[in-house]
């Protein structure tokens, strides 16, 4: 993207989120939701630093980080290795920073060691509907592959107290998707693993 057109996309995100957040503390009812901003500048350096110093003089809840954030792993590690000490300055460093839309293993990985809080994405549901499941002791698991057939009373995550982890094992779960039964897709996606 243009960087000219960059910077006014993120200078109208500001003026957008200064707006919500005021009509959020005019709320009279007691806050029983957060509210966080959102971090823009793709990839530039000076737009995200630029982005992170106006943000932060605001009384918002969290900091997520949004928008481009590069090509790939490494460009998301790059980023966050420069970014993520901006968010350690006075009281900045008390608040929750979110990552938004990312949540592959090594992503998640490389997130939380420079600092990130918490994070989202559709991933882990995406690769359960598709039969793979993100287990805490095993890694992923290909639930539809032939050896989970004969894995009667084997747990689908030792570590995991899930309703589906504490009913069901793994021979089932394949059974219900090799059955094409749709409770399979929603089992699979209860038993997410949470880092």
């Amino acid at each position: 993207i243009d960087r000219g057109l960059l910077a006014e996309s993120v200078e109208r995100s500001h003026r957008w989120e200064a707006r919500s957040l005021m009509e959020h503390l005019k709320d009279s009812r007691e806050r029983q939701q957060a509210i966080f901003c959102v971090v823009h500048g793709g990839t530039d350096v000076e737009l995200r630093t630029r982005s992170i110093d106006y943000l932060t003089t605001l009384p918002w809840d969290g900091y997520a980080i949004g928008g481009s954030l590069g090509n790939g792993r490494d460009e998301l590690r790059e980023l966050l290795d420069w970014m993520m000490p901006l968010f350690n300055i006075g009281e900045r460093s008390s608040k929750c920073r979110h990552l938004l839309g990312i949540a592959d293993v090594e992503s998640v990985h490389n997130a939380v060691e420079r600092g990130v809080d918490t994070m989202d994405s559709s991933y882990p549901t995406k690769l359960a509907r598709c039969g793979t499941l993100m287990t805490s002791r095993n890694g992923l698991i290909r639930i539809k592959q032939g050896k989970h057939s004969k894995s009667h009373g084997m747990k689908i995550d030792e570590d995991c107290e899930c309703s589906t982890c504490s009913h069901y094992d793994r021979s089932y779960l394949r059974h219900l998707f090799k059955a094409n039964e749709p409770v399979a897709l929603q089992l699979a996606t209860s038993t997410i693993y949470i880092i």
